[in-house]
């Protein structure tokens, strides 16, 4: 059990669950539909059923910066594609941008992104509650 939840400093009202999954995201313009940057690397970790940690090399992708850029109305949330938990196939996931690390030392990806999802459409809560089952049974 850890300090802050010892504690009952850990706000967190959901589990996490410790897994690591290679996604790809870009910043998406909500009025207009369409993406706003390409698609980049990351890996999405730290995951519950409403939110999760991005970790990133990219801040900063064509001129947008991730958290800056970020408009609390919701407009230009990240989009992220994520592997179905069959195998086959992906699928996507809108997340708003709430804070950032930089992570000193040796690791593949510099940044710890905090994310929130968004506009959760009930067969992505189907395919997000496939992947935490999948992870909770391994």
């Amino acid at each position: 059990m850890g300090l802050k939840k010892y504690l009952g400093l850990d706000r967190r009202s959901h589990s996490r669950y410790q897994v690591a999954v290679e996604v790809e995201f870009q910043i998406w313009d909500g009025v207009t539909q369409k993406p706003r940057t390409e698609k980049v690397r990351g890996r999405l970790t730290d995951i519950s059923p409403i939110g999760a940690c991005l970790q990133s090399n990219h801040m900063l992708i064509e001129g947008y910066h991730l958290l800056l850029d970020n408009d609390p109305g919701g407009q230009t949330p990240l989009v992220l594609t994520l592997p179905a938990s069959t195998g086959e196939g992906h699928w996507d996931i809108k997340a708003q941008v709430l804070w950032y690390n930089k992570v000193e030392g040796e690791r593949r990806y510099q940044f710890d992104v905090g994310l929130s999802f968004v506009d959760v459409s009930p067969s992505e809560r189907e395919n997000l509650n496939a992947l935490l089952r999948s992870h909770s049974s391994s």
